[in-house]
């Protein structure tokens, strides 16, 4: 089965981009110049094309047999029912992420406060958290310009000893490690991992209080 969707994302000195769906609900879709049925112009953002989604070696979407769309053989989009204002306090729902975030620093900053946390673990937190955001830009920036990346395992690492919640938000606000299947698989365990380490600190199996 075939789709639609626009490029919104395109770096032309390296010959890829991303395609977003005409479906909201699908994820972005991976694109490679070499990609295309035939030979033509280079894409440029915005620009409309019909291709077929695969999953690739790395886990990801990603466009084959792309074809530039003429304006009349888009589908037409109906735009969104704006939603009624409820009041002028309404506000957007918060993600299952966020909320687990919020709660997972509220939950931390009050172990420590009590004493049943390290009450240095707090700006170790803060420390992995700013580590791990720069990592993923600097990442994403690597992948940008053909660098050199920053190893999978050293996200993950980060992640696990407690950089998760700035990994999550470097995935949204840069756009980066999103499709990759396999990585965001581990990066959920890493989650898993840190909480059931926190639970570990606090019990009484700990044996390596002071």
């Amino acid at each position: 089965m075939r789709d639609q969707g626009r490029l919104v994302e395109w770096f032309d000195d390296q010959g890829y981009g991303f395609i977003q769906p005409d479906d909201a609900a699908k994820a972005r879709v991976f694109l490679h110049i070499k990609d295309f049925t035939r030979q033509g112009p280079r894409p440029i953002i915005g620009c409309a094309l019909e291709y077929k989604a695969v999953i690739d070696g790395k886990g990801r979407y990603r466009a084959s047999q792309v074809v530039y769309l003429k304006a009349s053989q888009t589908q037409t989009q109906r735009a969104p029912k704006p939603a009624p204002h409820a009041s002028s306090g309404h506000r957007q729902r918060l993600q299952p992420m966020q909320i687990l975030i919020a709660a997972y620093i509220i939950g931390v900053g009050i172990l420590s406060a009590v004493g049943m946390l390290p009450s240095l673990l707090l700006l170790f937190l803060l420390l992995i958290n700013l580590i791990c955001y720069w990592c993923y830009a600097q990442d994403k920036e690597a992948a940008q310009l053909g660098r050199r990346r920053i190893a999978e395992q050293t996200l993950h690492v980060l992640a696990f000893l407690g950089g998760w919640p700035a990994a999550w938000l470097a995935q949204q606000r840069l756009r980066h490690k999103t499709q990759k299947q396999p990585f965001l698989k581990i990066y959920r365990l890493t989650i898993v991992f840190n909480l059931l380490l926190l639970i570990w600190m606090i019990s009484p199996f700990n044996v390596l209080k002071l």
